[in-house]
């Protein structure tokens, strides 16, 4: 082969591999972010504030309605008490609110998001939701205060985040690759330092909120048992939701 053949020659695959870009979020991440936007900002330049609370009792989840404990609860709509349970997440306190589960949505929706596909990461989504709000109601049966927020969502991202993106036993990994290394066991998770490091500052600093030290924090406006249902719900149950057959191997 002559020198000329040579710099003809095609370039080898893995030279011709580009880097994967240092931000690169999943259109349905961005998507899931723009609807709260949308939502948020449709009730605070839209709606007048007799609007926005009917649309609160009407979507925000409140335990204390399925007792009929309030009177307001009489103007629900009729299945309130079957959707709220989801549409509570894609309402927020304010602008902060908002943007912080926003950034949190993007740090741990991001992977979840590319391992497990848009629907499979939708309906993921909404049961973390909704195991929030079911162990909330379980914790606080007779409160009649709307509860709102996607704090439940992203929990329950971080939960199944828990069971792939740190890397197993040998610790974190590069972002690019986290969606595609394998699914840990349980015990294999809580085995990894990182994993119960994570774990137990979650867990704690949700206890601590919800404690009586918690109102020093704040923690009487914090939902902290939906954080802790949708976290628990994601950790346990991300398996439930995996593609049987993985395009790409760790």
């Amino acid at each position: 082969m002559t020198q000329h053949d040579l710099d003809d020659a095609p370039e080898p695959a893995f030279r011709r591999q580009r880097p994967p870009p240092a931000f690169n979020v999943p259109g349905i991440v961005l998507a899931l972010i723009c609807v709260y936007i949308a939502v948020h900002a449709v009730r605070v330049f839209l709606l007048d504030p007799v609007m926005d609370s009917f649309v609160l009792v009407d979507f925000a989840f409140i335990p204390g309605c399925y007792q009929a404990a309030a009177e307001f609860c009489a103007y629900q709509r009729p299945g309130a008490g079957i959707w709220s349970p989801l549409t509570y997440s894609f309402l927020h306190g304010d602008w902060m609110h908002l943007g912080v589960n926003a950034v949190w949505l993007l740090a741990f929706g991001t992977p979840v998001a590319r391992r497990l596909g848009a629907m499979r990461f939708l309906l993921f989504s909404g049961c973390g939701a909704v195991a929030g709000a079911a162990v909330f109601y379980m914790l606080n049966p007779e409160i009649v205060a709307p509860v709102i927020g996607a704090s439940g969502v992203v929990s329950a991202l971080m939960g199944g985040a828990c069971r792939f993106a740190f890397g197993g036993p040998r610790g974190a990994v590069a972002p690019s690759m986290q969606p595609f290394l394998p699914l840990v066991s349980i015990r294999q998770a809580l085995a990894n330092r990182t994993v119960l490091i994570f774990v137990a500052v979650f867990f704690g600093t949700n206890l601590l909120i919800g404690s009586a030290a918690g109102g020093f924090l704040g923690g009487g406006t914090v939902a902290w048992e939906a954080h802790l249902g949708g976290f628990a719900f994601g950790f346990l149950l991300l398996g439930f939701f995996e593609r049987r057959a993985r395009a790409r191997a760790a």
